[in-house]
């Protein structure tokens, strides 16, 4: 699709979005799934309030029952979409998995250098405004690590700055979808975008489905911060085909090493329950250094370290699977 279409066809949606965004809503509200009941594994278990909450607001599809390694198999090999082109290696394995997202980058030049160093992969969500881009994110990319776009959104409240080009929510629909094109070109080899703040816009159905739509026609994935609890991130992008996936763990609103690797313990915790977990943090100098000493424990403790398209992969690929099994069950019955 040429850009010239794509921006017509991009600015048709938009004008239709903004008409239907209550209606949407609407929808999106009635098509959340309800919390999905905590395993009977965690029951019991010596697990923190916030690690059961996490487990208790898994999605569905549990009862997909191909091994987790074999999943990611049943995907198409055609490798088009963004978030697969651009995705690294992944390396096939049983172990519970654990995706550590670094936000805020690009203004630091010295963090950069410091990932670059580190071994991965580490997926790293860079800021569009930032400068020199393409030398910093090129940087940790040959260096093993996966690349997203942190993507400005407008937080509740004034005293939070989303900075330069962030989407808002008061936007006309032609500035909105400047805005977002500004920040998707900013550098290229990126798997998808998440967040940066968006307490308020990721509550907006209009303008979450009017980004999930200029996400889906070049096949990115959509990871949510979850800045907000009522966040429709998730929803939106699931109803515009979007592959999608949410943040479970911060690692450090308190900058300190006991409190961030605390924050780790749990994003373990979860992962041995779930099969996966998701953590966010940021180019503090003390996150950086306790990552560097956590990552050495964890081939002792059985903990696989993986890009955010590997998690992604594996719930598409049960998506898929599930939708399969479902097609052929109407089947039977229609032979029936």
């Amino acid at each position: 699709m040429s850009k010239r279409l794509k921006k017509l066809v991009i600015g048709i949606y938009s004008l239709v979005i903004v008409l239907i965004g209550a209606g949407l809503y609407m929808v999106l509200q009635q098509d959340k799934p309800l919390p999905a009941a905590v395993p009977e594994e965690v029951v019991g278990a010596e697990l923190d309030p916030d690690v059961l909450a996490v487990l208790s607001d898994m999605d569905g599809g549990s009862d997909v029952t191909v091994p987790i390694q074999d999943l990611e198999k049943l995907l198409p090999e055609k490798v088009d979409p963004a978030w697969r082109q651009y995705a690294v290696a992944w390396k096939d394995t049983n172990l519970p998995r654990i995706a550590i997202v670094i936000d805020d980058l690009g203004l630091n030049y010295q963090a950069t250098e410091e990932l670059a160093e580190m071994p991965g992969p580490y997926t790293l969500a860079y800021l569009p405004y930032a400068e020199h881009l393409e030398y910093q994110t090129g940087r940790v990319h040959a260096a093993g690590h996966e690349l997203m776009v942190h993507l400005p959104m407008q937080p509740k409240g004034s005293a939070a700055d989303p900075g330069t080009n962030a989407l808002l929510a008061g936007l006309g629909p032609d500035e909105f979808q400047r805005r977002l094109i500004w920040n998707l070109s900013r550098f290229d080899g990126f798997v998808g975008v998440n967040n940066h703040m968006g307490s308020l816009l990721t509550e907006d159905a209009g303008h979450m489905v009017q980004v999930m739509t200029y996400l889906k026609a070049d096949g990115y994935l959509f990871l949510d911060s979850l800045t907000s609890p009522k966040s429709v991130g998730m929803s939106a992008a699931k109803a515009t085909g979007v592959p999608t996936i949410a943040r479970d763990i911060f690692l450090d609103n308190i900058q300190h090493r006991d409190a961030i690797e605390a924050q780790l313990a749990k994003a373990e915790r979860i992962a041995r329950v779930r099969g996966y977990s998701i953590a966010i943090g940021h180019p503090y100098q003390v996150t950086l250094e306790t990552l560097k000493e956590w990552q050495k424990t964890l081939r002792a403790k059985g903990i696989a370290l993986v890009p955010i398209s590997q998690l992604v992969g594996t719930l598409e690929a049960r998506r898929q699977h599930a939708e399969v099994m479902t097609e052929d069950a109407m089947g039977g019955q229609a032979r029936d």
